[in-house]
């Protein structure tokens, strides 16, 4: 059967951070659109600056044309015939214009039909000039200017101008760009790709780390697999040897606490003895010093063993543990309870110290046992926090009697107990406080559905 605890919906506030693919791959696209843009822009300038030196070789072309066609006559009339030879000059609106002046007289082409042409000016023969003129629109303009000799040695001046309309640059500009700025995010994709792939294979080492890491705290693995690139070779050998070290570190401080419980047993059993050997009694106080000092190194190296966990404990079955609990109480408490209920999900794990699970389970059932009725019900289950390493929350209830609100946090000061006809020192509860609080977790005491008293531990994720 599962159970669930109100505890276990919460989430993690605050937002995860990218990771380092999003991060890379956020900079690699920003910079290859950037970059891509870059080259796009310089190949539509360098284009378009050769296309107006392609259309200024044509416009000289054109001048050429006009002046082999041109005659002046006897009175220095000038005569420029209609048929140029090229359909352009001819066809009107068609965005290239010739046009011939000189001091008194004047030309233009068929294709300058209609049109205003703008004020140019007179050019010393054998100068040319290529430029954009002002005004709407800004032709392009090739002018060259010529000296005509009459037979009378007379010389007359005439510029002869080309005129070409931006717009007629317009659709090999447009073309151009159109194929460019598609070719360019063609390679930009197929290089953002071949981007993503390289990134994918650069961190699959580190993913292949972060996996193996998750397979130890899940208890899966006691190291990490390898064999690893160069690079991580510090990192992962150096992870290896720490958990190694606090593994065995752990176990040498276990060894020590429990050697050290086991020689105070000795002299404290010789003073209860000594204390007891007069007519099989003793003085009340001294005994009860000896009881405390007893209860007090108990707890002392019960916290000391709980403050040194591991933090990459293999998990802990629960629902085993609880039924080697339970089963242990049945016998204990075979004459009082009549019923113990355990609801606890099978796949539930504890991830932290099997002897801390105990101590929790344990302390809490006795005294639910204790200071019960006949019945007493151990529930637990999940806290997630979308880690490998989950929490979980513990609950322990009876059909004794309740405990007042106010009453809750004396139970809970060393050496105090519910009910002072009942056995003990009043050190579990104590106990029970002080390894959950080194898991970072909390302890609640409320009132039980059963009628009586109901403690709720909850560990969060690791």
């Amino acid at each position: 059967m599962t159970a669930r605890h109100p505890a276990s919906s919460g989430a993690h506030g605050g937002r995860r951070p990218l990771s380092l693919r999003s991060r890379f791959g956020a900079v690699a696209v920003l910079v290859l659109a950037i970059s891509l843009g870059l080259v796009g822009l310089a190949l539509d300038a360098a284009f378009q600056r050769s296309s107006v030196t392609e259309l200024r070789d044509q416009m000289e072309t054109w001048v050429y044309l006009t002046l082999g066609a041109a005659e002046v006559g006897a009175g220095g009339t000038l005569q420029v015939p209609d048929d140029l030879g090229d359909p352009r000059l001819g066809q009107p609106g068609s965005g290239i214009y010739a046009h011939v002046h000189g001091a008194g007289d004047h030309w233009s082409s068929r294709s300058a039909l209609g049109l205003k042409i703008p004020e140019l000016d007179l050019h010393p023969a054998g100068q040319s000039w290529f430029g954009q003129l002002s005004g709407r629109p800004a032709y392009y303009a090739y002018q060259y200017g010529v000296a005509w000799e009459l037979a009378d040695g007379t010389t007359l001046p005439f510029t002869v101008t080309i005129l070409a309309d931006p717009v007629w640059l317009e659709p090999r500009l447009t073309a151009f760009r159109g194929g460019l700025w598609r070719s360019l995010g063609a390679a930009g994709v197929i290089l953002a790709a071949a981007q993503l792939l390289l990134f994918t294979l650069g961190m699959r080492p580190l993913t292949r780390v972060a996996r193996d890491v998750a397979r130890i705290e899940s208890g899966q693995r006691d190291a990490l697999a390898g064999p690893y690139p160069r690079e991580l070779e510090p990192l992962t050998s150096n992870l290896d040897r720490l958990l190694a070290t606090e593994k065995a570190n752990q176990a040498r401080y276990r060894n020590a606490l429990d050697s050290l419980a086991h020689s105070l047993k000795t002299p404290l059993a010789v003073i209860r003895s000594g204390l007891a050997r007069d007519g099989g009694g003793g003085d009340p106080s001294l005994l009860g010093a000896v009881d405390d000092m007893q209860g007090l190194i108990t707890s002392r190296l019960q916290r000391a063993a709980a403050s040194t966990r591991r933090a990459l404990a293999a998990p802990v079955p629960v629902a085993a543990e609880a039924e080697r609990i339970v089963e242990s109480l049945r016998k204990v408490h075979s004459q009082k309870m009549r019923r113990i209920d355990v609801i606890i999900p099978e796949r539930l794990v504890f991830f932290g110290e099997q002897r801390d699970l105990l101590e929790i389970m344990g302390n809490l059932m006795d005294n639910a046992c204790k200071y019960g009725d006949g019945e007493a019900r151990l529930s637990a289950g999940l806290l997630d926090g979308g880690g490998t390493r989950t929490g979980l929350w513990i609950k322990v209830e009876n059909d004794g009697l309740p405990i007042a609100p106010g009453q809750a946090q004396v139970l809970l000061r060393r050496g105090m107990r519910g009910d002072e006809r009942v056995e003990g020192h009043g050190l579990g509860l104590t106990i029970v406080k002080e390894v959950v609080s080194a898991y970072g977790g909390t302890m609640k005491i409320g009132t039980s559905e059963l009628g009586g008293a109901a403690f709720t531990v909850s560990i969060p994720p690791s």
